[in-house]
């Protein structure tokens, strides 16, 4: 064993595990924002240790008697040569949250701030509440949608905080480390005592001392303006900047800035900022003061420029220990740099009032091309969308979303036109596959541009043959009993254009309609027909026409009627019935002829003639039963026929010898006369 000679003052104690391991030598960074890491390297007596038993295990070195020194897990273990007595092993101290870059996951997080998210990742890693701690001055908002992938759990915490401005460092003690975020200056810890200024002399300091210290000033940006957009607020112009007093104007303009409103929009702008110029004006220094750690107030004394007499935020620190004195064996290399013993270490500081804020480091994946997944809602649901017509989906590489309403965030649907209350609308429904885009290629701001076809989800056609069709059909809902379909059939020689409607075809035409059909136009209606025409209709029909009525055929003329042919004929297998509510006026231009059961009567020019003779008596034909049928109630009636205007005419005080005046075989419209009585009370007034 080792004697009380060689006495070491760094000591490595590992938890749980007896052993002879001390310290040669050892060199650890730690900084702001970033996980430690110490190298070490030790000599034993042993050459047999189990160095699988020493990983993960917690440890902690010492730096000296006075309780400095750091808290880690061993990360990794090796064993190198060995000596006459002594065997050389490496071991190196990380803190636990480094494991988590070994950690690589695919993920949602949906209504979480960036506290809550970060809190999660270590909770599921083991890195429980006692061992990390929250300082924050700044509420934060939930992320509406937050998704890690592609990279480890590590970059994931790191690139959180490094969007939102946060910064972590490390507490530590014997008995751990605790891992500490914060947003400000006022989490970082003051050492406990300031160190003193001592510039590299022959002199021997008693006590620790920082040897050198420069500072430096960097050209950095001086004002930060950001852009976004909104589609909730889309005439709404998001910007918001942040500048330093400098007269320089450095601007980092930028878009997209994350941000919906300008108040989250400042918010972010001055972050940026402040990360610019967080090294603005950076110290550098060495000592032999092994108090000093990353993440803690550095109180400097007694330098010769007073203003450097202040507070100084160590934002980096390499260790650098070393200690022969544990080898029983000659050294057999010289130190290069005249270090050979004891403690010393360089470190970068900024002065306590700067703002730290880390760097981007760790960018964020970005998606080059497209993803697919499926709709997804409610169980039951079959179509589930908000008022932009936006849809859920879950993604296939997402293994805690269970295909509901809460898989993903609300997804935009591309639209081959849109507007303000026109365009097109084609909402995804449950179950389909969608090809899923994302803007700027940000994972977290996915947009939906095609519906796929699958396995379970066939194309509307038997394909390939009927590859010549092209259709739009969709799928009543719910229950998928029914569809609506427009089908372009482009066969050679069957070329065709369908529409089915499952219920009720609806066309509105404000204007005109104009259709052509050079062939043949044939229309069934398994109900009722109905048309409302608000003014006149012409029909004409180049060959014959021919209609047939299985049941009654009522028509009801709210005017004159006129028909006008060369030759007419009208036959009934039982009965014609012609009612008036005056006369019946029957005019042949050379004859008329009543003709029934053998038997007829003509009236010509040259007198009227009866084939039998005409006797008195008998009784009429009983009239038909049926009275017309109206369209509707709301159909108005006629109350005045055209015949009993001019029969209340002819039975007034006034003189009838206009009805002379009529032309020959013409009417009483035929009358030369201007004032006609007869054509008043057709109502057509005077002749002008």
């Amino acid at each position: 064993m080792f004697g009380p000679a060689n006495q070491a003052s760094f000591l490595l104690d590992i938890e749980g595990s007896a052993h002879d391991l001390r310290v040669l030598e050892f060199t650890g960074k730690e900084a702001i924002s970033q996980p430690f890491r110490f190298d070490l390297k030790l000599v034993s007596e042993r050459p047999d240790l189990d160095l699988e038993s020493l990983l993960h295990r917690t440890a902690y070195l010492s730096f000296d008697g006075h309780g400095a020194g750091i808290h880690g897990q061993v990360y990794s273990v090796g064993q190198g040569d060995a000596g006459k007595r002594l065997t050389q092993y490496q071991l190196s101290l990380m803190p636990s949250l480094a494991w988590l870059g070994h950690r690589f996951d695919q993920k949602i997080f949906q209504k979480l701030s960036v506290p809550q998210i970060i809190a999660q990742v270590l909770e599921s890693h083991g890195i429980l509440g006692d061992r990390y701690r929250f300082a924050l001055g700044t509420d934060y908002r939930p992320r509406d949608y937050c998704v890690q992938y592609g990279e480890s759990c590590l970059n994931f915490l790191q690139r959180l905080c490094e969007e939102e401005g946060l910064h972590y460092h490390f507490e530590h003690s014997r008995e751990g480390h605790l891992l500490v975020f914060g947003d400000d200056q006022t989490v970082f810890p003051r050492l406990h005592q300031p160190t003193a200024y001592l510039q590299d002399s022959a002199m021997v300091a008693d006590d620790p001392v920082i040897n050198a210290f420069t500072l430096a000033l960097q050209t950095r940006s001086t004002g930060v303006t950001r852009r976004d957009y909104d589609f909730e607020k889309p005439l709404l112009q998001l910007e918001s900047g942040a500048k330093d007093p400098s007269p320089l104007r450095l601007e980092d303009y930028g878009f997209p800035g994350h941000f919906t409103d300008r108040e989250q929009g400042k918010h972010r702008t001055r972050r940026t900022l402040e990360r610019h110029r967080s090294d603005y004006r950076q110290a550098t220094g060495r000592s032999n003061q092994s108090m000093l750690l990353s993440g803690h107030f550095l109180p400097l004394t007694n330098h010769p420029r007073q203003e450097w007499n202040d507070l100084w935020l160590l934002t980096e620190v390499i260790h650098i220990g070393k200690q022969p004195s544990v080898l029983e064996e000659s050294i057999t290399s010289a130190p290069t740099d005249e270090f050979s013993q004891g403690y010393r270490n360089t470190f970068l500081a900024t002065p306590w009032d700067t703002p730290f804020r880390p760097a981007l480091a760790h960018p964020k994946t970005t998606i080059d091309g497209y993803q697919h997944a499926v709709v997804c809602g409610p169980p039951g649901e079959e179509i589930h969308c908000d008022e932009y017509g936006r849809v859920r989906v879950q993604f296939p590489w997402d293994r805690d979303g269970v295909h509901n309403e809460h898989s993903s965030c609300w997804v935009r649907v591309a639209s081959g036109w849109a507007h303000d209350r026109y365009g097109s609308v084609l909402i995804p429904r449950v179950g389909m596959e969608v090809i899923v885009g994302f803007y700027e290629g940000d994972l977290d701001k996915p947009l939906i541009v095609a519906c796929l076809p699958n396995g379970a989800n066939r194309p509307p056609l038997d394909l390939p043959a009927e590859k010549t069709r092209s259709t739009f059909k969709t799928q009543s809902s719910p229950g998928g009993a029914g569809f609506n379909e427009l089908r372009i059939e482009d066969r050679k020689g069957a070329e065709e254009i369908s529409v089915r409607a499952q219920r009720d075809y609806v066309q509105l035409v404000l204007n005109d309609e104009r259709v052509q059909i050079d062939n043949q136009r044939s229309i069934v209606v398994g109900g009722n027909a109905r048309h409302e025409l608000h003014a006149e209709e012409q029909r004409i029909t180049h060959g014959n026409r021919l209609t047939e009525v299985r049941q009654d055929d009522h028509l009801t003329v709210h005017g004159d009627r006129h028909i006008r042919a060369t030759s007419h004929r009208l036959s009934a297998r039982q009965q014609v019935h012609v009612s008036v509510g005056q006369h019946v006026v029957i005019d042949g231009g050379a004859s008329v002829t009543l003709q029934a059961a053998g038997a007829w009567l003509t009236i010509n020019s040259a007198g009227i003639f009866s084939s039998v003779p005409v006797e008195p008596g008998g009784a009429p034909m009983p009239p038909m039963a049926a009275t017309p049928v109206a369209l509707d109630a709301s159909t108005p009636v006629l109350t005045e026929t055209v015949s009993t205007a001019l029969f209340k005419q002819l039975l007034g005080d006034e003189a009838l010898i206009e009805l002379c005046q009529m032309p020959s075989g013409g009417t009483p419209m035929d009358c030369p006369l201007s004032d006609c009585q007869c054509r008043k009370a057709l109502g057509y007034g005077a002749r002008s």
